[in-house]
């Protein structure tokens, strides 16, 4: 006679087989809605053996602009080989903690309800925010690893994180050195840890070191300590944090004139100290002011939201969410010449929300306006 565990295995079998079958193996689903809340969703690969017999290794990947199926690609071919599932939040992002809490809730309820999970093989993968937040929850729950990129803790290296992590910056991100230094502390309290570098600036590891974070976490490559310091990494951070500083005490003028300087130096032909430390401080003001800019907006603060979108601008004139940012802040300030032109220039440069411009209620003064409503009408409607 069977047991009560043989009966809740089989139906659990059952149950998973239902919510998988329509599911393809081998390739990535950009949109997997989660049961019972559809504004949750996920990006999906299965690897191709998967079947709902026995458990399998998942892992999650948080974003922080909620792009699920960028890690998930970059994870797709080594998951494939290693056997892992991996699962993209389509909902996880910055400066949004209970909606980033929610969409994790969602994805783990989720994932457990359609696909058989070997809870003591469960990881999280980040980027930037998103490796803060993989790296805070790994702290609070379950997880048995964390792919930290492109960000380490944002502050000290607290006493419990004892998880393995595989941390990795590309040579030109501005959190290069916090990434560094999070794997030396590990290293030295005996945490199992690895550290990769790469040429690029802040984002995702690249494909080519997915497998190897795999091997990792799965205990197939040993902790090693991160290489010792470089005289050019050394010389990089230093520069890096004194224009940091200049950027931040100069005004209007001064940073232009330090922006083009900056904008020469990271075309330099050669690497070294100058160009990574150019590229570094160019793409930290610039997703600095980005932050700051969608916080003062939030806080209907659109004196202080402007001049933050127009740092971003400095650094990025073409950039069509900066300039719809810009937009909103000036209209706030009833600025119609300024909000119509930015607006305007988002547009031309690839904004095409225009449910988002509709919802805006900054713009209602403007609505009636011949130029508001010429630029609102300049978005084509299937764009």
């Amino acid at each position: 006679m069977c047991n009560l565990r043989t009966v809740l295995l089989a139906a659990a079998v059952g149950l998973f087989s239902s919510y998988a079958a329509e599911l393809p193996k081998g390739r990535i689903i950009d949109r997997v809605v989660c049961t019972g809340d559809d504004r949750q969703s996920y990006a999906l690969y299965l690897p191709p053996a998967y079947s709902p017999d026995r458990p399998w290794p998942i892992l999650y990947c948080l974003d922080p602009l909620a792009r699920g199926r960028i890690p998930v690609e970059r994870f797709a071919k080594a998951a494939g080989a290693a056997g892992w599932i991996v699962a993209g939040s389509n909902n996880s992002r910055n400066a949004a903690p209970r909606e980033s809490r929610d969409a994790i809730v969602s994805i783990v309820r989720d994932t457990h309800e359609r696909f058989a999970i070997d809870n003591d093989h469960v990881y999280v993968a980040g980027f930037s925010g998103g490796a803060r937040l993989a790296l805070a929850w790994a702290r609070n729950g379950r997880i048995a690893g964390v792919v930290a990129s492109g960000a380490a803790f944002g502050g000290p290296v607290p006493m419990d994180a004892t998880f393995p992590v595989y941390g990795t910056a590309g040579t030109d991100d501005f959190n290069f050195d916090e990434v560094y230094a999070m794997c030396v502390t590990l290293s030295r309290r005996g945490v199992p840890q690895h550290f990769a570098e790469w040429n690029g600036g802040h984002d995702w590891l690249p494909e080519s070191l997915a497998g190897e974070a795999i091997d990792f976490l799965s205990g197939r490559l040993k902790p090693e300590p991160p290489p010792a310091l470089t005289s050019i990494q050394s010389k990089t951070a230093e520069r890096y944090q004194l224009l940091t500083a200049v950027m931040q005490r100069s005004d209007d003028d001064e940073r232009r004139q330090l922006i083009e300087s900056l904008h020469r130096d990271q075309d330099l032909p050669e690497d070294g100290p100058k160009r990574r430390a150019a590229r570094r401080v160019l793409a930290g003001t610039f997703i600095g002011a980005i932050e700051q800019g969608r916080a003062r907006l939030a806080e209907q603060k659109y004196a202080d939201a402007a001049a933050a979108w127009s740092l971003a601008l400095m650094i990025q004139p073409n950039n069509p969410e900066a300039n719809y940012g810009l937009a909103v802040a000036s209209a706030g300030l009833r600025d119609k010449r300024r909000a119509i032109e930015a607006l305007g220039r988002a547009i031309a440069n690839g904004f095409h929300d225009g449910a988002r411009i509709d919802a805006e209620p900054a713009f209602n003064p403007f609505r009636a306006d011949a130029g508001f409503t010429a630029v609102r009408q300049s978005i084509k409607p299937n764009s």
